[in-house]
């Protein structure tokens, strides 16, 4: 249920972890999922207490203004089973981030995605129309947010521009599964090396008594060609 993220220096509000006011140094190193619940984090107080669990929008980078936990974080973890991934394109990249409460600037940190909990239990991670991944942002107002890939506009100054209007482009949420295999490419009974679709002659096989390809017999009279290299 814990994944290790970039150290993220914060302030941790105090209301979260004490019955005081006002904020805390802290360093985030971790993160807590559980599904069905908020992601959670694991930080180091300058005091030298080591919290969990702590939510998203109790952790502040400049001490402002606060934020809801529906403002910032959309969906609840989709499994016990986090991957945090930096991607090294995104990595620093300036984006509109897209609330509830509408739309503000931040840069990219890192990004959580879930596996299945197990064969029996995926939940929706393996639907493609509702699963979604937590990119965690730096809000211009201090706060973090965990937004899926369609509440985040990019923007750069070499590719994207400075005002980048996705909705415009009318994409629509993937939905489709893709699979690479089908039965339409039957090779389960070629034992080549460099195997291929091609039809070609079946003998029967003392292994199983399944059958293979076999290569047609030359005709006596014919000679092989030369091997020609390239």
């Amino acid at each position: 249920m814990n994944a290790d993220i970039p150290y993220l220096s914060c302030l941790v509000r105090r209301e979260f972890i004490s019955k005081d006011s006002g904020h805390e140094e802290a360093y985030a190193f971790a993160v807590q999922s559980m599904t069905g619940r908020a992601l959670g984090f694991h930080v180091m107080l300058k005091s030298g207490a080591h919290y969990r669990g702590v939510p998203i929008h109790a952790l502040t980078l400049t001490g402002g203004a606060g934020r809801p936990l529906g403002d910032v974080q959309l969906w609840d973890c989709f499994s016990d089973r986090p991957i945090v991934t930096v991607f090294s394109y995104l990595r620093d990249h300036q984006a509109d981030c897209y609330l509830r409460s509408g739309k503000v600037p931040g840069t990219y940190l890192f990004t959580v995605d879930w596996l299945p909990n197990s064969p029996e239990q995926p939940g929706f991670t393996l639907t493609p129309e509702q699963n979604k991944c937590a990119h965690v942002m730096a809000l211009d107002d201090g706060n973090l947010a965990a937004l899926p890939t369609n509440r985040i506009a990019w923007k750069d100054g070499y590719f994207c521009g400075s005002s980048p209007d996705p909705k415009a482009s009318g994409y629509c949420v993937q939905a489709q599964t893709y699979h690479a295999e089908s039965c339409e490419w039957d090779v389960s009974q070629d034992d080549r090396y460099y195997y291929s679709p091609e039809d070609a002659p079946i003998r029967a096989s003392s292994v199983s008594g399944t059958a293979t390809h076999q290569e047609p017999r030359r005709p006596p009279s014919v000679k092989p060609q030369a091997l020609v290299t390239i």
